[in-house]
Order: C-alpha cells, then sequence, then structure tokens
C-alpha cells in the first residue's frame, strides 16, 4: 500500500500543531522593560557618536522624528539634545564602550526568547552569548550612524563623484531622494540578522527573510494604527507625564510583539518546508505527546520495539 503524501493544509496544520502559541505578550512585556532599562545608555552612546560627526543635531532629530510617532520622539528627542550637549569628543571610546554594555541587555534578552521560539538551546558560553548581543548592539549604533551619513551626505557625495570622476548612477540618486525607502531597506537587513544570527540554529537564509519580511508588515501596521489607536483611547492623556509614558510602553510593547510574531513565522515556514510529516504526527498525537517532547524519548522508542518480542516469546512459551 502507498502511503498518500499529505496536502498544503494538512501539512500546515500539523506544522501549528508542533508549534503551538507562544507567549506573545510576556515576550513583548520582557523586551519592553529591558529596552526601558536601556533606552538612556543607548541614547548616550549615539549622542557619544554624534558628537564627532561634521554636521549640527537638527539634521540629526529630523531624521529621528521622521522614523518614530509625534508621541514617542517627544520623549527620545529632548533626552537626546541634552546628551548631545553635554557630551564630550575626548571621553567618546570610554563613554561608548560604558554606555553600550548595559544596553545590549536588550538583545541578550532577544536572543534568549528567539532561542525559546527557534527551540534552540542556548549557546553553552555565557561570556560568548553576551559577548554576541555587545556586537549586535554595536552594529546597531553603527547602523544609526551609516544611515546618517546617508541621509544628509548623500546627495553631497553622490554630487562629488559625478562631477570629479563623471561617474553618474541615476539609480542611487532616485534612492537617495527616497529616504524612506533606505530606513525599510535598513529595518530588513537588521531584522534579517537578527533572525539569521541571533538564535543558536544554522538554518537557510530564507527563513529568515520570511520572518524579516513579515516584521516589517508588522512594523508598518503598527506605525499606521498607532495614532488610530491613540484617538480612539481616551483613557490616555498624551499632554501628561504619565499619559507620555504610557503612550511609550503601548508603542515598544506592539513592537516588540511583532519581532516575536516574524520569528514564529521563520519557524513555521522551516518545519513546513523541513520537517517530515510521519515525525509531526507522531509528534501530535495524544498518546505520544509527552514521549515525543521528552528527553527519554529514544529510550521509549527503543522499548517500544523490543517490546512486541517479548510479547510473542512470551506467547509462544504460554501456548508450548
Amino acid at each position: 500500500m502507498v502511503n498518500e503524501q499529505p496536502t498544503t493544509i494538512q501539512r500546515l496544520l500539523k506544522v501549528l500543531a508542533v508549534n503551538p502559541q507562544r507567549k506573545f505578550g510576556s515576550y513583548a512585556a520582557e523586551l519592553s522593560f529591558y529596552i526601558i532599562w536601556a533606552v538612556v545608555p543607548l541614547l548616550l552612546a549615539i549622542a557619544n557618536v554624534i558628537a564627532v560627526l561634521p554636521f549640527s543635531s537638527d539634521q540629526i532629530v529630523s531624521v529621528i522624528n521622521d522614523a518614530m510617532p509625534a508621541e514617542v520622539s517627544d520623549v527620545i528627542v529632548p533626552i537626546l539634545e541634552n546628551y548631545i550637549a553635554s557630551t564630550s569628543v575626548k571621553a567618546l571610546s570610554l563613554g561608548l564602550i560604558i554606555s553600550l554594555w548595559p544596553a545590549s541587555n536588550v538583545f541578550n534578552a532577544v536572543q534568549r526568547i528567539l532561542n525559546t521560539i527557534f527551540k534552540a538551546k542556548p549557546r553553552k558560553n555565557a561570556l560568548i552569548s553576551r559577548g554576541f548581543a555587545y556586537v549586535f548592539t554595536l552594529a546597531l549604533v553603527v547602523l544609526i550612524f551609516s544611515l546618517t551619513l546617508v541621509f544628509v551626505f548623500g546627495e553631497t557625495i553622490l554630487n562629488y563623484l559625478t562631477s570629479t570622476f563623471g561617474i553618474e548612477i541615476p539609480f542611487v540618486g532616485a534612492i537617495l531622494q527616497n529616504s524612506g525607502l533606505i530606513g525599510l531597506l535598513s529595518l530588513f537587513i537588521l531584522m534579517f540578522s537578527i533572525y539569521q544570527f541571533m538564535p543558536n540554529v544554522n538554518w537557510s537564509p530564507k527563513y529568515a527573510s520570511v520572518g524579516a519580511i513579515i516584521a516589517l508588515i508588522g512594523f508598518g501596521l503598527i506605525s499606521q494604527l498607532f495614532t488610530v489607536y491613540l484617538s480612539f483611547n481616551k483613557n490616555i492623556d498624551s499632554n501628561s507625564a504619565i499619559g507620555i509614558f504610557i503612550v511609550v510602553i503601548i508603542w515598544l510593547y506592539y513592537n516588540m510583539m511583532v519581532i516575536s510574531l516574524g520569528a514564529y513565522a521563520a519557524v513555521l515556514y522551516h518545519d513546513y518546508c523541513e520537517r517530515d510529516y510521519l515525525e509531526m504526527v507522531a509528534e501530535t498525537t495524544e498518546v505520544e505527546k509527552f514521549q515525543a517532547r521528552s528527553p527519554h524519548f529514544k529510550t521509549y522508542q527503543a522499548a517500544k520495539t523490543v517490546a512486541p518480542l517479548k510479547i510473542t516469546k512470551q506467547t509462544i512459551q504460554e501456548e508450548g
């Protein structure tokens, strides 16, 4: 008898069954907490970088205002401007290193949560794991620095190349004039890097790409619907200090949930493409569900293959 191949719906249902709903709310709350904890040192690190750049802080502020909702940028921008005004260029290296270490707690938490969603074991060396999170935090600051250079000096650099070397790249000029496209591409690269390198797995990049695309869609929906949500929620007064804090918390919470959902989408796509259907059936069978998820599953499987032989010998002796 030839086994029938599962349909797309059957395989999809089994993939959902072996990946039950995760605690996305808890993950979002944990990440929001660490971001609030790290926002001050992270802003201090960004201020240290901005202090050595050859342009005014007003240009940086305009980029941040475009990237965040007005209710959130009203809280972040004054803190950043205060740090920029009080930052010393001589203390750049030390200030950057010290401020990035507590800020790396965010990516350390992201790494732990993604390992849970990806069903991966944590990295054995805690120092390597923390260093990995620190590198990602440093990469984020470098990304912000690079984007700022592109937004501010992109057209100037392009005009210099054209006038000096006669190099004309028309499509680059069109891209530079569309800062939203550059921001979108940079966000995709960031999310792809998080999903590809943060979890302790060695998967094909296509799965991280799917997660990054889902995350981009989620971020876009939140940016469009966040103002609508606040307009309908009359209990939040965005003009008071507590109201502003609540607005920032809500905005962070939903964005962190999007990061978790993007990771979950990557796992679903991976299991749909890679996992054996019969293995998923065995894992989701009620009788064997516990054994399939138990660390002693191999022992259980070996006992199942030996048990019929014992029964057969006992039956023969009784019949004899």
